[in-house]
């Protein structure tokens, strides 16, 4: 099982759906072979060196968190329990750390932890009007290679400016 990776006022906390396989297997957030996690953070300067999936706990030097949605599982979304969802247990993590920003990695996991149904409402990506506690909220394009032919930068671009704000 991953830890959290997760500390008090942080900029921003990615969250995912659940771990992959590689993920699970080698104890590491977004370790999958085509995953463009830290490369992205990377280039778009979130931060200053490009991370390997081996240095995911040292995240928080950056100012950033991880967790997921379901911890009890592994896998990709199309296979997930329902049950195995932890939305209030993620929001009372939320509200007790207090990060500027959650950012979505990915819709299926922003859809669920706002409550949408995926028929009347739908998720878009970039920053949303609902917040959770304090925090704004940012859904940003999967970095799973198998979420490839949705994949655009230029919402983790729009993320990275807005959290250099300040």
């Amino acid at each position: 099982m991953l830890s959290d990776v997760l500390t008090y006022n942080l900029d921003i906390v990615f969250c995912g759906t659940a771990k992959g396989e590689a993920s699970a297997r080698l104890g590491y957030y977004y370790a999958g072979p085509g995953n463009q996690f830290y490369p992205i953070l990377y280039k778009t300067g979130l931060t200053k060196r490009l991370l390997l999936p081996s240095d995911c706990y040292l995240i928080g030097d950056f100012n950033m968190g991880l967790t997921d949605l379901v911890h009890s599982q592994s896998g990709n979304d199309n296979v997930l329990v329902h049950e195995n969802y932890d939305v209030v247990g993620f929001k009372q993590k939320i509200a007790k750390f207090k990060p500027r920003y959650v950012a979505f990695n990915g819709k299926k996991s922003a859809a669920y932890a706002l409550g949408f149904d995926g028929k009347t409402q739908k998720v878009e990506y970039g920053l949303q009007e609902q917040m959770i506690h304090q925090s704004r909220i940012y859904v940003l394009p999967s970095t799973s290679g198998s979420a490839r032919k949705y994949w655009n930068e230029k919402y983790w671009q729009e993320l990275a400016e807005l959290i250099n704000q300040p």
